[in-house]
Formats: structure tokens, C-alpha cells, sequence
């Protein structure tokens, strides 16, 4: 969909009564107007801010330039925002995901497929002992830690069904949450989806389900993962599994290193298969943009009702940041079409995330108009500007470093 569409259903639900009812828990929250407060759909506007900057900074922001007066309190925010649950941002992504899937636009396609990947993460959180007792311990010093599994569609940059979640979560289970998600609310969808999954998800009971459920696969495993898969020689070939179950491993080279995937694409040629299963890097990516740029980890609360509003919010935001790529990256090939380049080029996610990160708040909030038609063709120039090569195949090794959230949330532990 087009981002003013997008942008008007945000501020639809953002003022719907009946997502209010759903959410708030407390029958007479939000009941009373009050001067200089701060309504329902004001709140979710404000936390869908994408500045990390201290919550009372936010909040002195947020009343200069959208409501005038004196700003509330960072204590009666955290007040106001426990008087309702994640509930309003859950809506807002299952309503535009299932708008943007429902047959009325045009998508892109690999192959005639919507390719999705599934991958599962862990978000480092405050150190209190509520969350810890909520979500569970992990690592170094057993800090509090979240789960969270995401249906990523890798082709047009949707999150299509996050999950946040215990960390002692297990990846296969997610998966069939996300299988009886997709089948059940998207089943035409479902029946054009090609699902990349990692090594963490191989079993005779996940080949099976993702069988019965009619999606294709093309998943990674390791090459010792069964006698009958580590037998197969490199390239294709077709193999019956001791459930039964008859599928096709392909085995290539990459590098020095044998990459064995396992599908039940039996007709696409066999060199395909690397530039497929490389597709997968997607939702690394994803998950880069959530914990480093988006930076979901330096949360604005410390209950786990704050968490997963949000880790929900953030959801909403990646998915924004999709609709605005993509009529980025058209303004950007208007501005190309008919020079000599060497390389392709798109609109770079960090620039991106700076333009929405300034003006998202505006034009999200409930009772004003959305950009004016000159500010936002501005906003794609804009973006249009700030553009990197598109390289296929580069890779880079992947070295891990502590962001500035982990370090916050570890001290705040300590």
C-alpha cells in the first residue's frame, strides 16, 4: 500500500474506540479529559517516536511540537501507559499486514513465490527482577533476557508475525505458531510462499508440518544432520527420509565450506539454490535494523507490560520503514532512469530511519493532518539522496559487538 494509505490506517486505530476498549485495564482510563494531559491515541502516537532520547526529553519534545502547554511528567506517562497493554500495536501490524496481503497489490515475487524467512533472537532487557521472573535469564550474570521469533517476508521487508516470548523459547515451536498463523490468516498467501529457515529448525516432525501445510521449504541443515542426508553427494539429488518423507538435497561449495539444503522444490534448477537460500541474509538484516538502529533494547519502561509495548511499537516501525523504502527507492529510479551506472542503487535503511526517526511523530498524530503533499514529496527526495550500491554476493564476517543497549541494561543489572 502507499504510505499516506499506511499512515491514515495508523491514525484510524490509533483513534478507534474499540481498539481502546480491547487494550485499556481499567474500565475508566481514558474517560476524562483532562487539560494538558495526554489522551489515548496521543499516547500510542508518542510511543511511536522512534527518538531514544530520555523519556522526559520525548515527552518535552513531543508537547512543543505537537500539543503546546506543559508537558506530563515521565512519572505520570508510566502511570498513563499502565493503564492499557501492547494490545493497540499488536492491531495496527496485523491490520496492515493483512491489508498488504490480501490480493489488492501488487508484490514482489521470486520465482512466483512470496519468499518468507523465519529466525529467532534475544533481546536483552532492564535488570529487574520482575522481568527476569516474566521472561527469563541468560547469559553472563543470568541478566533478564526476551525471546522473539519473526515470519519475515526477506522480498519486501514486512514483518509479517513477531513473537516475543520466554527465552528459554524453543525456534521449531515459534515456527508452527508462525505456520498456523500464516495459514490461517493469509491461505492464499500461504499457498505462494516459500519459507528459508536456518540449521537451528531441521526434524522429521518440521519437514513433515511444513508438508502438510502446503508451503514450500528450503531449509538449511547441518551435513551430519542424518545419515541419509549426509550420504548424498554434492549437487541434487532426491532422498527418502526414514519417516518417509521424500525430498531434495542440494549440496553446494561455498568457499571451502558445503552448504546442504534440504527442499521439496523438485523443478528449480540446482544452481538457484545458493542465490535463493542467500536471500535468508534478509532478516539478519531485519534483526540488525530492531537492535541497532531502531535500537528496541533501550526500552522506555521496566515492567514487562512496557516491554511488550515496546517491542510492538518497534514492529510497527519496521514495517513503516518498508513503505517508505519502497516509494524511496522508486523516486530514486525516476532520478536514475537513463544514466550509465555501474551499480544499482538503493535508498541506505540507517538515512531512512533518521528521516522517519524526525518526522514520523508528525505525521502519525491523531487529530492533525498527515504531511502535506509538499513535505512529503520533500521526504522521498530526501531519501531518494541518500543512497548506497547494491552489491550481490558481498559478504563480511560476522564479528559480534555489545551494543550500547546491552551495555545500559547490563549496568542497570549490576
Amino acid at each position: 500500500m502507499k504510505s499516506v494509505r499506511f499512515l491514515v490506517r495508523l491514525s484510524e486505530l490509533a483513534q478507534s474506540r474499540d481498539v481502546m476498549e480491547i487494550s485499556r485495564l481499567n474500565d475508566k482510563a481514558f474517560t476524562r479529559k483532562r487539560e494538558g494531559g495526554m489522551g489515548f491515541p496521543e499516547a500510542l502516537s508518542f510511543m511511536l517516536d522512534m527518538n531514544k532520547t530520555t523519556l522526559q526529553t520525548r515527552l518535552n519534545r513531543f508537547y512543543s511540537q505537537t500539543k503546546g502547554g506543559i508537558p506530563i511528567s515521565q512519572p505520570a506517562f508510566t502511570k498513563l501507559r499502565a493503564q492499557f497493554d501492547h494490545t493497540p500495536f499488536e492491531i495496527m501490524v496485523r491490520d496492515v499486514v493483512e491489508e498488504e496481503y490480501s490480493g489488492r497489490y501488487e508484490l514482489p515475487k521470486w520465482r512466483g513465490f512470496h519468499v518468507f524467512a523465519d529466525d529467532g533472537s534475544y533481546l536483552q532487557l532492564p535488570g529487574e527482577p520482575e522481568l527476569a521472573e516474566t521472561f527469563g535469564v541468560r547469559g553472563p550474570g543470568d541478566r533478564p533476557n526476551a525471546g522473539v521469533s519473526i515470519l519475515y517476508d526477506v522480498l519486501h521487508g514486512w514483518v509479517i508475525d513477531p513473537i516475543i516470548t520466554h527465552t528459554d523459547m524453543n525456534e521449531r515451536e515459534q515456527l508452527k505458531k508462525h505456520i498456523d498463523y500464516l495459514c490461517g490468516n493469509l491461505p492464499e498467501i500461504a499457498a505462494k510462499t516459500l519459507l528459508l529457515l536456518d540449521r537451528g529448525y531441521p526434524s522429521a516432525e518440521i519437514f513433515a508440518l511444513l508438508e502438510e501445510s502446503g508451503l514450500r521449504f528450503c531449509v538449511r541443515c547441518k551435513n551430519d544432520h542424518s545419515t541419509d542426508i549426509r550420504n548424498a553427494p554434492l549437487g541434487s539429488s532426491v532422498v527418502t527420509l526414514k519417516s518417509g518423507q521424500v525430498v531434495r538435497v542440494v549440496k553446494f561449495l561455498l568457499g571451502s565450506e558445503i552448504k546442504t539444503l534440504v527442499t521439496n522444490l523438485f523443478d528449480l534448477p540446482a544452481t538457484d539454490f545458493p542465490a535463493l537460500y542467500a536471500m535468508r541474509w534478509g532478516i539478519e538484516t531485519m534483526y540488525h535494523q530492531l537492535k541497532r538502529v531502531i535500537s528496541v533494547e533501550k526500552f522506555s519502561g521496566r515492567t514487562p507490560n512496557s516491554i511488550r509495548q515496546d517491542f510492538w511499537a518497534s514492529m510497527v516501525l519496521l514495517n513503516t520503514a518498508a513503505v517508505f523504502k519502497k516509494e524511496a527507492d522508486e523516486e530514486l529510479a525516476k532520478r536514475q532512469k537513463g544514466k550509465q551506472l555501474k551499480h544499482s542503487y538503493q535508498v541506505r535503511g540507517t538515512d531512512l530511519m533518521i528521516v522517519l526517526r524526525d518526522r514520523f511523530i508528525f505525521s502519525v498524530f491523531c487529530g492533525r493532518p498527515l504531511m502535506s503533499k509538499m513535505q512529503f514529496k520533500a521526504a522521498m527526495r530526501e531519501l531518494a539522496r541518500a543512497v548506497s550500491p547494491i552489491r550481490p554476493g558481498r559478504a563480511f564476517p560476522r564479528i559480534p559487538k555489545p551494543c550500547a543497549a546491552a551495555r545500559h541494561n547490563l549496568k542497570s543489572f549490576l
